[in-house]
């Protein structure tokens, strides 16, 4: 590697191409992961199972949970024998209606906020982080190719300059993330004049 015509130093010294690998790897990356709009569900969700669904998963249900009795308190608690809802049948009844009623509810309810949260994710959030990819790759595309036309520039980190493969002259380090094919060929020009 061509040392820094400022530092002398080796050390810190990187050429463009592994800018550009790097560059590749990352829009690859991005290639492969890239969200789609309308993808179905992601995360614990999208992973195959078989069986009910486990625990905070499963919609909630109304009532006692399975095994314990059921609705009349066919089981016992505390050696006492009788139902969950006092000694009368028809409260029972009544608190049996309720605990439909309400279950029937949480589930319509938590339905309608699931529904309008991913609405929202669908309308505003996945086409903001589209977008945001799209202006990466392109970015990661233009290093890409600033890289191939200009294979001789190399940047010490040190420093903080770029310089040319057996060059003297240096220039302070241009923003990678703004630096257009245009302003990278003005660059190269102004080093080559040194």
């Amino acid at each position: 590697m061509d040392p820094c015509p400022q530092c002398g130093s080796t050390a810190n010294v990187h050429s463009i191409s592994e800018l550009a690998a790097l560059a590749q790897m990352q829009l690859d990356k991005l290639a492969g992961g890239a969200p789609q709009q309308g993808a179905g569900q992601q995360g614990w969700n999208a992973e195959p199972r078989s069986g009910p669904v486990p625990g905070w998963a499963a919609e909630p249900q109304a009532g006692p949970p399975r095994g314990s009795g059921g609705w009349a308190g066919r089981g016992s608690w505390g050696g006492r024998t009788g139902d969950y809802y006092g000694d009368s049948p028809v409260d029972a009844i009544d608190q049996a209606i309720a605990d439909v009623a309400l279950g029937a509810a949480a589930r319509f309810i938590g339905r309608a906020v699931a529904k309008k949260v991913q609405q929202k994710v669908n309308d505003r959030v996945m086409p903001a982080m589209t977008s945001a990819m799209a202006q990466r790759q392109n970015l990661l595309r233009e290093q890409i190719a600033i890289a191939q036309q200009h294979p001789d520039i190399r940047a010490c980190m040190t420093d903080h300059v770029i310089f040319l493969a057996g060059g003297s002259r240096v220039l302070p380090m241009p923003n990678l993330g703004t630096l257009t094919a245009q302003q990278a060929d003005a660059l190269v020009s102004q080093l080559r004049q040194g």
